[in-house]
């Protein structure tokens, strides 16, 4: 199959429709995914009169020209997504909202939004992106959205993008369970699948244009060469091998610890992949994958390790669906719960947002028409108030007058005094004034 086929094929496969009407099942159930309980959000009135056209360049009026926004707007906008183009749109609200004071009241709806339209009508690599750029997008994964987003990546087939979600539970340092097992399930795909695809994106590697010109920057503090080994990780196996550090440090069966060495070995603790690999048995799979070192202690410890013959990808398949059966229907219960929550706080924050524009405009009401009345007023008592206009014009004119530059000095000895004398020329004669100058080039008037 050419590579034509295998693009066709793909996009064919991405396409909501058609891969809702294939008779397949996910790692997780359909019914995990509360679709229709998701979609009773629609039936807000306020969702029923938006265009989102005009509203995406209303918000962005607001956000480039007049330097403000509101968060409550940006998740309306988040939650009616409903085109891969909105779905764009939402991306640059979400990084312009990031750059306003308004962004510390993004309500928890705004991230499980964009994580489902992002994965209904987006790209996973836009997904990926947002969740990685934390600074400039500011979304993330809780226990429920971190479930759909690796339970549809892994279920499309695109491990690398499940890998980098799981990823960002080790760096936000969530241990939810169900989310932790399929973590380790993408994790191992990627690994057994040879890590052809790279780990970032082609535009996310930056590209020196003119690699030879050495650019200078002056800046006023140099900054520390500090890494903190967590949010400044950008090594792929470092960051990989923290993963399986994190989703498998407090296991004690065969697969956690081989998943725990295996994550050990590709952050590069050799010591501690000794002490695991001393303290029980390693699956094979594992031992094949870090049995190519040059290393003489990790050899050694190697060669002394207890194998064991384990299927991972089957065994951690089995405990994903045994979380399943005992976690999801608590997990569906309460994010029902946050789903009628988020409805009742949006509608709360809608008519305080109303309630205050409306405050706001009478405030302004009330001061132009006291304005106006005084005006009225003035006009009306004009002439029982002329002696004191006469007095608050006096003084108006002392004051004015005060601001002026002094004159007490002599005026009349200003052209006598030595400092104020024109200079003579070498020549003893006095030297020409500018003004002169100018005169005699101009000649006679005509």
């Amino acid at each position: 199959m050419n590579s034509t086929n295998q693009k066709n094929l793909r996009r064919l496969f991405l396409n909501k429709k058609w891969r809702e009407s294939l008779i397949s099942r996910s790692i997780v159930s359909q019914n995990f995914k509360l679709k229709e309980e998701w979609d009773s959000r629609l039936s807000a009135p306020v969702f029923k009169k938006i265009n989102m056209g005009e509203f995406f360049f209303a918000l962005d009026k607001k956000f480039t020209q007049e330097n403000r926004g509101s968060a409550i707007d940006v998740d309306i906008f988040a939650n009616n997504v409903s085109s891969d183009s909105q779905a764009e749109h939402m991306e640059e609200l979400l990084y312009k909202l990031r750059r306003t004071p308004h962004t510390v009241h993004t309500p928890a709806s705004t991230h499980h939004a964009a994580v489902r339209a992002m994965l209904d009508h987006g790209d996973s690599q836009n997904l990926v992106k947002m969740l990685d750029d934390r600074m400039n997008y500011g979304i993330f994964l809780d226990e429920y959205s971190s479930v759909l987003a690796l339970d549809e990546l892994l279920e499309r087939g695109e491990v690398k993008a499940a890998t980098r979600c799981a990823s960002q539970l080790m760096l936000q340092e969530e241990s939810f369970p169900l989310p932790s097992a399929l973590g380790n399930l993408a994790c191992w795909r990627y690994i057994t699948t040879g890590r052809e695809d790279p780990w970032f994106y082609p535009d996310e590697i930056p590209v020196d244009k003119n690699p030879d010109e050495v650019i200078r920057v002056k800046v006023k503090v140099v900054p520390n060469d500090y890494n903190d080994h967590h949010f400044d990780l950008r090594d792929p196996d470092r960051i990989l091998g923290k993963t399986l550090i994190h989703f498998n440090a407090d296991g004690t069966d065969t697969v956690s610890r081989s998943l725990n060495v295996l994550g050990n070995h590709l952050y590069g603790d050799e010591a501690e992949v000794v002490r695991l690999v001393g303290e029980g048995e390693v699956a094979e799979a594992v031992l094949q994958k870090i049995g190519e070192t040059d290393s003489e202690p990790l050899k050694t410890g190697i060669n002394s390790a207890k194998s064991a013959d384990v299927d991972i990808e089957k065994v951690l398949l089995e405990r994903v669906s045994k979380l399943e059966a005992s976690l999801s229907n608590d997990l569906m219960t309460r994010q029902k719960k946050f789903y009628s929550i988020w409805i009742s706080d949006r509608e709360e924050e809608l008519n305080r947002q109303y309630e205050k524009m409306q405050r706001a405009a009478r405030i302004e009401a009330i001061s132009q028409t006291k304005a106006d009345l005084a005006k009225t007023e003035e006009k009306l008592f004009f002439f029982d108030n002329l002696d004191r206009y006469e007095m608050e014009k006096e003084e108006k004119v002392r004051a004015w007058r005060r601001t002026l530059p002094r004159t007490d000095w002599n005026i009349a000895s200003y052209p006598m005094k030595a400092y104020y004398k024109k200079t003579l020329a070498a020549d003893g004669e006095r030297k020409v004034a500018r003004w002169e100058k100018r005169e005699q080039k101009k000649g006679p008037a005509k």
